[in-house]
């Protein structure tokens, strides 16, 4: 039975060069203990991602899922 990190180690191991770099910074604040992760929305951000949602609902087919990617 593989270990959870020999797990991530095989599906990384399956990820085309090309799409490591999106993955790169996500494993950088991980495992970076400095990286300090917020959890609540600015205003700014609140309005954007209001913003993105309509963008969404109002034309769903534009955009890819992320099991697409």
């Amino acid at each position: 039975m593989m270990t959870v990190r020999q797990e991530i180690h095989a599906y990384i191991d399956d990820i085309p060069e090309s799409k490591l770099v999106a993955l790169k910074p996500l494993l950088f604040a991980l495992a970076d203990e400095t990286v300090v992760i917020e959890y609540d929305l600015t205003e700014e951000e609140r309005a954007l991602h209001a913003k993105g949602m309509a963008e969404y609902e109002a034309d769903p087919d534009s955009f890819v899922a992320l099991d697409e990617i």
